[in-house]
């Protein structure tokens, strides 16, 4: 309609139909780019909600994984603290065999640490990460990130450290046996007083203990990397951080 009449009034030289009419034009597309541009804003938004949302959620999981994970560990090396005395002095009266027995086996534990981080991986990948909070959020997720990357290069480390000083090596005293009860098939047997006798396999377990020791400490700091983000998140949507048990992977 406003093409037309502006046809029409340039046929007849109206300059003043014409300058009317190209005036509203203009404003038409202009309105239109601007509703496009509203709309698509719009959408960017509920887009934006929706993954702080889901990454708030997943901070929380992580903080639950992380500190239950914690839990485990301090409990393990409570056991293992008590086991390690006993074996350095050889005393094991009144010791409870499968406790000492667990605690030695927890030696040899480098688990991976893989707190829930696919929501973050999805953002990556949608390219809407940049797109989040401000820059003090997004350096608080990194820096988790980050973290998650450095904890588990370090018990890679371990691991390949602990198959250098055990490879192909068995100690007296310590018998592997098979056992279908088991989820691997096998379990081992230890005569106490005989590795206690041993320095090589005290000296042993004292090395890997200390590598025990350390995965909790990077643990811990990984956690609180994880808290950091879960409040930066909570400064943006202004949802509170509750990790709960029921969260956690």
């Amino acid at each position: 309609m406003i093409l037309r009449r502006f046809a029409q009034s340039m046929r007849e030289q109206n300059w003043t139909g014409i300058t009317i009419e190209f005036v509203l034009l203009v404003l038409g597309v202009f309105l239109g780019i601007q509703a496009a541009n509203w709309n698509e804003e719009r959408q960017m938004d509920a887009r934006r909600s929706a993954a702080l949302a889901r990454l708030h959620a997943e901070s929380e999981a992580a903080i639950a994984y992380l500190e239950q994970r914690i839990q485990v560990m301090s409990e393990d090396a409570e056991s293992r603290a008590d086991t390690l005395r006993r074996l350095s002095d050889n005393d094991w009266q009144g010791v409870d065999p499968g406790r000492a027995a667990k605690a030695l086996e927890s030696l040899q534990y480098a688990p991976a640490v893989s707190p829930p981080r696919a929501v973050y991986d999805e953002l990556i990948s949608a390219g809407l990460y940049s797109e989040l909070g401000d820059a003090r959020l997004r350096d608080a997720v990194s820096s988790y990130i980050a973290m998650i990357g450095f904890v588990q290069r370090q018990i890679d480390y371990v691991r390949a450290r602990f198959v250098e000083r055990n490879d192909g090596r068995s100690f007296k005293g310590e018998r592997p046996v098979f056992d279908p009860t088991s989820r691997r098939q096998v379990r081992r047997t230890y005569d106490f007083p005989a590795l206690s006798n041993n320095p090589e396999y005290v000296a042993n377990a004292v090395v890997n203990n200390e590598s025990t020791i350390a995965q909790v400490g990077w643990t811990r700091e990984l956690l609180e990397k994880a808290r950091a983000m879960c409040l930066e998140l909570s400064r943006i949507d202004g949802k509170p951080c509750t990790p709960t048990t029921d969260a956690a992977p």
